[in-house]
């Protein structure tokens, strides 16, 4: 994408409420709370806020100055993606009166929704958009699509079931659903409004991960892109938000050799004045951990139900980093 789109989609994207662009980098910041892929499961996503003591027993922002970092992958696989970002919508307000912050980053399966790729989507969440409309609004939808391809495909017309097939694909809520993540829509903008990495202190945040085999970008520069990619719906396999080895899905910190990734990591953290990098998208074994002599922290515990459902997050106070469970509070260790 070039330079002027960049600009035009940044542009648009001023214009809506609570944006966050022009900040990605914070200082002096004591107490930071990292939460990975929660996945659509709305009862553990509370409860690791209640852990850390984020929210109080009305899902408040209690949290004082505290950061908190969602690292992505708000929604798929769990059923109540819409719910979690319904409650971090208010947190965002509620903390940033308080004097801390909630940052929402970008996540892979943000972008797959918004591009329409929805393999991984709950049926739960199409059920959740149901109301007494959703029949008329389906058959419309499923009429169109049937058209279309019949064009492409004139032997349907001799084939049974297609209808059917045809509902299973496009089930009941799929158009609400659209409605509200198609680029220009509101999830969609709410996702916009997001930074894809950040810097707080000296540690940086980011779904999959920053590729230290590629050139190196500015994180405003990263940040615009991908912003720009999801504003004007530019999600094709070969754009930034969706190669593999862009931030929001690389796991090469997370699964390449020391001898592969040291020593062009140290160069990549030398770059962005940083000691160490926090990554989710990568599941561990249901703690937090770090590898590579400490310069990458791993904190996609599997919360979600779907994976197991564990209860554990990143807590940083100022230099020390720890493994939040529901049993104790560690020093973080190797896997």
């Amino acid at each position: 994408m070039t330079r002027t789109l960049i600009h035009i989609a940044l542009s648009i994207c001023l214009l809506l409420p609570h944006a966050v662009l022009g900040k990605d980098e914070w200082q002096d910041v004591h107490r930071i709370v990292a939460i990975g892929d929660v996945h659509g499961d709305y009862e553990r996503y509370i409860a690791l806020l209640k852990l850390n003591g984020l929210v109080n027993e009305r899902l408040k922002w209690q949290g004082g100055k505290t950061h908190l970092v969602q690292l992505g992958d708000v929604p798929d696989r769990g059923p109540d993606s819409l719910k979690i970002i319904e409650h971090l919508m208010k947190l965002e307000k509620q903390a940033t009166r308080k004097g801390g912050y909630v940052h929402s980053l970008i996540g892979n399966h943000e972008v797959m929704n918004i591009s329409g790729d929805l393999r991984f989507v709950h049926p739960g969440e199409f059920a959740a958009l149901v109301d007494r409309k959703s029949a008329r609004k389906q058959a419309v939808w499923l009429k169109r699509v049937y058209d279309f391809r019949l064009e492409r495909t004139p032997e349907l017309a001799n084939e049974e079931g297609v209808m059917s097939a045809l509902a299973l694909e496009f089930p009941l809520g799929y158009v609400e659903h659209r409605r509200l993540w198609l680029a220009g829509q509101p999830v969609a903008k709410w996702v916009a409004q997001h930074n894809t990495v950040i810097k707080i202190n000296r540690t940086l945040f980011v779904h999959g991960g920053l590729n230290p085999h590629e050139p190196l970008q500015a994180i405003r520069e990263i940040n615009d892109t991908i912003r720009a990619e999801i504003i004007t719906g530019n999600l094709g396999d070969e754009s930034f938000s969706m190669r593999e080895t862009g931030p929001l899905w690389y796991r090469g910190l997370a699964w390449h050799k020391a001898e592969q990734e040291l020593l062009p990591l140290e160069k990549l953290l030398a770059f962005y004045d940083a000691d160490q990098v926090v990554v989710a998208h990568t599941r561990t074994k249901g703690q937090v951990v770090k590898r590579l002599d400490g310069r990458v922290i791993l904190a996609d515990v599997g919360i979600s139900a779907s994976y197991g459902g564990h209860l554990a997050n990143l807590l940083i106070l100022g230099n020390q980093f720890f493994s939040v469970t529901l049993d104790e509070t560690l020093p973080l260790g190797e896997p």
